[in-house]
């Protein structure tokens, strides 16, 4: 029994690690995970990160197990990932990887795919390793449905879905410093990260996106230059992406060259599009 799914990359529209709420959209950046099983009542599961050897496939394994546990098997297993989404980087990695890996494992048992059971089976694989802090919810909604989608985490609920427009271009920049996670320090902007996600829920994602990047880059010790640098070669908007370190810049064509230019000097620029299509087996 063979499984095979992907998942998608997120950028951040909010943060919802000061508040409980956030929001999220689908990157056409995906991981693929295969998932082999074997009915021999063993329950042994293999996994391997094949792109990143040094990587210990605990998660990928975690999200088999997990699987298998809920559906009462004792299969042993082998799954393998390969990815397009720097790890570590606030482009949810973690989600895409649990909702491709829970994905193919359907696929493999040949169980019909339930949206939510994948999505809650991935956030736990994820608590199970530590990966997350509130559920990253928004990611994972994103990641798994594409498109828009705006969550109380907390509750585990959408709150609001929508569309990107597909023929915009989003610049993903992995800066050359250090990721800094401070959760106290994030904590204390909780009221400003309310008035960005009311721009959300109103639909002003661009607004959002950009006021959520500055408050939590503040927070964290980015620089918010990069954001405003981004604006001013022409993109329509630019903020921290999740608690960093890459930054995200939604731009139309005409502009991609020069904000391509002037956030490479910076790091490594990664070039993709909105989704809104989702995971998918394949």
């Amino acid at each position: 029994m063979e499984g095979n799914a992907y998942a998608l990359a997120s950028g951040t529209i909010i943060n919802a690690i000061a508040t409980g709420k956030g929001s999220a959209f689908g990157l056409n950046l995906k991981v693929y995970a295969r998932v082999k099983l074997i009915d021999d009542g063993k329950n042994k599961i293999e996994g391997k990160v094949l792109d990143n050897p040094n990587i210990k496939p605990n998660l990928i394994i975690r999200c088999v197990k997990n699987t298998l546990d809920y559906f009462g098997l004792n299969y042993s297993a082998y799954v393998e990932t390969k990815t397009e989404i720097p790890i570590k980087s606030g482009l949810s990695s973690s989600s895409a990887t649990s909702n491709a890996v829970v994905l193919a494992t359907f696929d493999a048992l040949g169980e019909k795919i339930d949206d939510e059971l994948i999505i809650n089976l991935g956030i736990k694989s994820s608590f199970d390793e530590k990966l997350t802090v509130t559920g990253a919810y928004d990611d994972a909604t994103a990641s798994y449905y594409g498109g828009i989608t705006i969550t109380d985490n907390l509750k585990r609920e959408i709150l609001k879905r929508d569309k990107m427009p597909e023929d915009l271009n989003v610049v993903v920049l992995i800066p050359n410093f250090e990721k800094n996670v401070n959760v106290n320090r994030m904590k204390l902007i909780k009221d400003y990260v309310e008035i960005a996600f009311k721009e959300a829920m109103n639909g002003n994602y661009f607004n959002a996106l950009f006021l959520n990047g500055i408050l939590y880059a503040s927070a964290l010790n980015f620089p918010t230059k990069i954001a405003i640098d981004a604006l001013e070669a022409g993109a329509l908007t630019s903020g921290l992406s999740g608690t960093g370190p890459s930054y995200i810049a939604i731009v139309e064509d005409e502009n991609l060259n020069r904000v391509k230019e002037t956030l490479n000097k910076y790091g490594k620029v990664i070039l993709t599009k909105p989704n809104n299509d989702g995971a998918s087996v394949f």
